[in-house]
């Protein structure tokens, strides 16, 4: 797995100029190792551990609000936030809490997160997606790591994406949160 070659997602996506996966063991981030090695010990011997063994309470507090869980159910999948850590609520501009990938009000977050999703599906291992947007300077790092219920599918998405150090930069490239009363 440390060799896992970068692949390129979404070149054309705009705000992401570029969203490339890479191994999380190739970042030094004390935050993404963390969950890595928890990840690591609570799947033993399977390719993922199990939602019911996996307790964000174990994790650091400092990554808790930049987690998300999603369930993936059916065939095409279809993903929903099962934890939406509140540290997200400030740039999506609402809690999506309960409610699928395909409810997010923006176009191209929706199509970037299901093709990252997909890839995790696919690798059926952690994956470090490196995001650049316009007008960031530094790329953004969101681990997405598979669990799986039954041992053979991976029936749920652990993602930590962190945002320290981000601006309101990041804030402007998401819509207006149309539930909000301007008076």
């Amino acid at each position: 797995m440390n060799n896992l070659p970068p692949t390129t997602l979404d070149g054309d996506k705009r705000p992401v100029v570029n969203s490339v996966a890479v191994d999380p063991r190739s970042l030094d981030d004390p935050h993404i190792a963390a969950c890595l090695d928890y990840w690591t010990e609570a799947k033993g011997d399977v390719f993922a551990p199990r939602w019911v063994d996996f307790h964000l309470h174990q994790l650091p507090a400092r990554v808790l609000p930049y987690v998300l869980v999603l369930d993936v159910d059916g065939d095409p999948p279809e993903f929903t936030y099962r934890f939406w850590g509140s540290g997200h609520t400030p740039y999506h501009r609402r809690d999506y809490t309960g409610k699928t990938l395909t409810d997010m009000a923006d176009a191209w977050s929706r199509d970037l997160l299901t093709q990252q999703y997909t890839a995790v599906l696919e690798a059926r291992r952690p994956l470090v997606f490196l995001n650049s947007y316009e007008g960031m300077e530094e790329p953004l790092r969101s681990l997405r790591m598979p669990l799986s219920d039954d041992g053979r599918t991976v029936t749920h998405i652990f993602t930590f994406a962190d945002r320290r150090g981000v601006t309101d930069a990041l804030k402007a490239l998401f819509s207006p949160d149309v539930t909000t009363d301007p008076d």
